[in-house]
């Protein structure tokens, strides 16, 4: 059961890593949250039996690297809580302190690692069947210690941060990260009393505790991402709903961005980057609309008086399809240089908000690809110019 949560946990920390990857450009509490992730992600990967062992044969001790990474992990931990309650604002040596915290684990980490015989024991059947040495167990304090104490923090706040938000999904989210953060902190607290207990003497059924032990930290993992994901639910399904618009804007736009260059507000280099996160996708959206309505308002021009009605008569009461032959036959006659028209027709005022004004085009975008458009067009023969 345990090889089938970790498989889980492995695709959800992952998957969360690449999902908040645009985060890195906003600011530094995201990157921060991220950076907890990704070092969590390489963690739990190089924990696993198969990629340890394939480590094993280029870095000696590696059992100790998941290690080494989880306090990176919660040292970003404790980063992202400094930045999100202004402790850095009030503290201004609140981060150099971290880090000389961290630092100061991982030099103690190395130093009981170089000095216990035989190295640290992670595996179950090494660490429990035989004794202890008072090097490794103090390993283990000082491991958990650390860990344990971040995480308690980090639950305490979650805690009470989620009894004042208002919103529904922050605060189950927020509530989700503090119930996984304590369990995980529970298993690091129950781990290192039973070390200390093997190394004094005691024997306890470890063969059965581990286990439970092993998914519990597993389960507290698993419901701290949901945590993490439930608040960026809303937020992720307006993502979604704006690239599929500006899939169904695309035809149109394409067009506009052919036919009239300088309507386009950013070049394409500056397009790369922003799919990589620099701005929201929603401006890119808004963005988009706009660029469309610039190209329509050069066509205006060119799109004949009686048009609209003739387009009408052709495919019917199909309004954004009548568009869409508008469209196509002002394209065609700006691009046969005929000259512009005096008191030509108008496109559809859609007014209201930039949601009906992508709901309108969107419409029109996917009419403009279908086969009417361009017979329309080329039903009225084009009139050179002088």
């Amino acid at each position: 059961m345990n090889g089938a949560l970790t498989g889980i946990v492995l695709v959800l920390l992952w998957g969360t890593v690449v999902a908040r990857l645009p985060a890195l450009w906003r600011d530094a509490q995201q990157r921060a949250m991220w950076a907890t992730l990704f070092s969590l992600s390489l963690a739990k990967t190089v924990a696993t039996p198969g990629v340890n062992a394939t480590v094993s044969e280029w870095i000696p001790q590696s059992q100790v690297i998941p290690h080494v990474l989880g306090v990176l992990a919660a040292f970003f931990l404790l980063r992202f809580v400094s930045l999100i309650t202004d402790y850095d604002a009030k503290h201004p040596y609140a981060a150099r302190f971290q880090q000389l915290l961290a630092a100061s684990v991982l030099v103690a980490l190395i130093i009981l690692i170089s000095i216990t015989p035989g190295g640290i024991k992670t595996r179950a059947t090494e660490l429990w069947d035989t004794d202890i040495p008072p090097t490794a167990a103090a390993y283990w304090m000082v491991l958990n210690g650390y860990l344990g104490a971040v995480l308690a923090l980090t639950t305490a706040l979650f805690w009470r941060t989620s009894r004042s938000a208002s919103a529904a999904l922050l605060r189950n989210g927020l509530r989700a990260m503090a119930l996984g953060t304590f369990l995980v902190a529970v298993y690091a607290v129950v781990k290192t009393a039973a070390i200390v207990a093997h190394s004094l003497g005691a024997r306890m059924p470890i063969e059965r505790v581990e286990p439970a032990a092993n998914a519990l930290r597993t389960i507290g993992t698993i419901i701290c991402l949901i945590g993490v994901t439930v608040p960026a639910s809303g937020k992720l399904r307006s993502v979604f709903h704006a690239y599929r618009s500006l899939w169904a804007l695309r035809p149109l736009w394409g067009v506009m961005r052919q036919t009239f260059p300088d309507v386009i507000l950013f070049p394409r280099r500056r397009a790369l980057l922003e799919l990589a996160g620099v701005d929201e996708v929603q401006l890119r959206l808004y963005r988009r609309v706009i660029e469309i309505r610039d190209g329509m308002l050069t066509l205006r021009d060119y799109l004949p008086a009686g048009a609209l009605d003739e387009a009408r008569k052709y495919v019917g009461d199909r309004p954004a399809l009548v568009e869409a032959c508008g469209i196509a036959l002002a394209l065609r006659l700006h691009r046969d240089g005929a000259p512009p028209t005096e008191n030509g027709d108008r496109w559809a005022d859609i007014g209201g908000e930039i949601a009906d004004e992508v709901a309108w085009l969107s419409a029109v975008s996917a009419a403009f690809r279908r086969d009417e458009p361009a017979a329309f067009a080329a039903r009225r023969p084009a009139t050179a110019a002088p």
